[in-house]
């Protein structure tokens, strides 16, 4: 079975143009794409494959055909989003009919003082407190902050040890016993060089991919491993 790979372009595409450009480039079966909120319709016109994706929760999302959202991505939280928030806006896109991409990740300092599983329990059982009926697909993205490139310092995260933390998550949430069907993605600076050694863990189902998702050739790649993996 393939997997899953959800590009997060962030705010580095500025103009209708290339974002059209790069939706078009990147319109596979598989694929989430996930632009700029202003670029929403104009990408999802481009697209007839891949799927159409928000960087954040928004009311308008599924009435501009967006049927994924990313939810508490590492940047908003640096930003000062709490669990509270996260786990409002999840409940909102669930009501919406919306799959959420849920991120959750400890920060350097919480992985050195051996709290990874402290912070992703406090995350996970926050976020997903509000779901309280149906059984809404949701896929939840380990995106451990050390990992990514804008962080001073990364470090190129173990898939192994990137596995085993997945195995964790999924524990905690069998134990909660959350009314939702949940996949698991990695996310944290996957590049075409690094994304085969995620892909090949069979509990990782997909990818979160953020700077590789605005190359072509880079997005490409990565897309035709989770086809493979």
């Amino acid at each position: 079975m393939s997997k899953i790979v959800v590009a997060n372009w962030k705010g580095k595409i500025t103009t209708e143009a290339d974002a059209v450009a790069l939706a078009r480039g990147s319109d596979r079966e598989g694929m989430v794409i996930c632009p700029p909120h202003a670029f929403l319709d104009d990408v999802g016109a481009a697209l007839s494959h891949a799927s159409l994706g928000a960087q954040d929760y928004a009311p308008d999302l599924a009435v501009r055909g967006a049927t994924y959202v990313i939810i508490g991505h590492s940047d908003r939280r640096r930003e000062g989003e709490t669990d509270d928030v996260i786990a409002e806006k999840l409940a909102l896109a669930v009501s919406d009919g919306l799959v959420p991409v849920l991120c959750v990740g400890e920060v350097r300092a919480e992985r050195d003082l051996g709290q990874t599983h402290e912070v992703l329990k406090r995350q996970i059982a926050t976020a997903l407190s509000r779901i309280t009926m149906g059984h809404p697909s949701i896929f939840i993205a380990y995106e451990p902050v050390w990992a990514i490139s804008t962080t001073p310092g990364a470090e190129l995260a173990n898939p192994t040890d990137v596995a085993h933390t997945i195995a964790f998550i999924e524990k905690e949430v069998l134990h909660g016993g959350y009314p939702a069907v949940v996949s698991y993605l990695y996310g944290g600076s996957v590049t075409a060089s690094t994304a085969l050694g995620f892909l090949e863990k069979k509990d990782i189902l997909g990818l979160l991919v953020g700077g590789a998702s605005l190359n072509e050739k880079e997005i490409t790649t990565i897309w035709q491993q989770a086809q493979e993996a």
